[in-house]
Parts: structure tokens; sequence; C-alpha cells
């Protein structure tokens, strides 16, 4: 790591999650303020500081969300399959950036996750294929995949995402050591609830206050 950013050998990617309808938000969350600032930037901008070839995987008509980012130096890509699930973005996400070395992986509605956090993980990616933070016994994210998962994330398709991926090569998290290998995914205990903290309605949005 040279000053907080991602200094392997060769280039990972940050890939972030944010083509969802905010079905049960009942409005645009991408869009939400959070300290004057778009819920997607908060995450999108704690992303690139860290890994600077990031990209923000969009759904259909998120041109302007696109415009957004791009104001910020933040790449994009419009997957045209979104609505068919999560698993469709994230493998869409990957194509994208088939040269890299691994993908840091994270949604785009995780907006109170320390930098911290996220250094922690790719510091673990330079020597592991498989990665994730740990808090209060709980796997976070962002997840990391070495290019050895490309093919299998490629492949992904649905709703479920990663999870099954990370399940089969790793397991579910207990414990408080500060750092755990458990199959291929190696955990990194981190002093941070934000990497737990996905918001899915406004609620979620006033328990954190």
């Amino acid at each position: 790591m040279r000053d907080g950013v991602m200094a392997c050998e060769h280039a990972a990617a940050g890939i972030i999650l944010a083509a969802g309808r905010s079905i049960r938000f009942g409005r645009d969350k991408r869009r939400e303020s959070i300290n004057g600032r778009p819920m997607l930037l908060h995450a999108a901008t704690l992303m690139a500081s860290v890994v600077p070839d990031t990209l923000v995987v969009l759904g259909p008509d998120d041109q302007a969300l696109a415009s957004l980012l791009a104001s910020e130096g933040i790449h994009s890509t419009i997957c045209d399959q979104a609505r068919s699930g999560m698993g469709h973005s994230l493998a869409h996400g990957v194509a994208q950036r088939p040269n890299a070395t691994g993908w840091l992986i994270m949604p785009g509605d995780m907006p109170f996750m320390q930098r911290d956090t996220v250094r922690a993980v790719a510091d673990a990616a330079c020597e592991h294929d498989m990665a994730a933070p740990l808090h209060a016994g709980r796997r976070g994210h962002p997840v990391w995949f070495s290019r050895r998962f490309g093919p299998a994330l490629r492949a992904l398709t649905g709703d479920e995402g990663a999870r099954a991926l990370v399940k089969a090569h790793g397991a579910s998290a207990s414990g408080d050591s500060n750092t755990t290998q458990v199959g291929s995914l190696w955990l990194v205990d981190v002093q941070d609830p934000g990497c737990l903290i996905d918001v899915d309605t406004p609620g979620d949005l006033v328990a954190t206050r």
C-alpha cells in the first residue's frame, strides 16, 4: 500500500454494484443525501481512494447517475440485464475489467464504511485469493476475489451475487480473532460496523444516527 492506495504488482479493480431499483427504500436511494452528498458517491469515492481503477455498475436509464459519477472522475458501465438480478450486474462489471489481477467488490448502498477497512482488505488481496473484513464475528464488505475466481464471477446470474461462491470456498465467520483463514477466505478483523450496514429502507438511515 502506497499513500493508502492499493499497490500490488499489477492493477486490481474495484467494482461497485449500484444497478438496483431501490424498491424497499421507496425512492432512488443512490441519490439519497448523506452529509450533503448522494449515498452512491460515498461508496464510490471511498473505493476509488484506495483502488484507483474503480467501476460502478449501473442499470438501464441511469445515464444521469453516470454523469454524476463522471463529474467525480469515476467510471461507470451500464448493465442491460441488471433487472434480472445482482449476479448479472456483478458478472458484467467483472467482464469490463478482464485484465485485472482481481476485483474488490461491494454494494453501492454502504455509505458508512471506513477507508481503513477497504485498505485492510486491499492489503490482504496482495497475498490471498479471497478476503473480506470481519466485524463482531460477522463477515462484511468489500470482498476481494483474485483472477482465480474470474470465470466463476463472470458466470454469475440471478439475484444472489457472489454469496454462493464465498460460501463454497469459505464458511460463515464466527469468533473474534484478528485474522482468520476459513477455507480460501481470509478474514481481517476491523473495528468498523459500517462494513456490515447496507441501507435498504429509510429506517436504516435513522438507525445509524
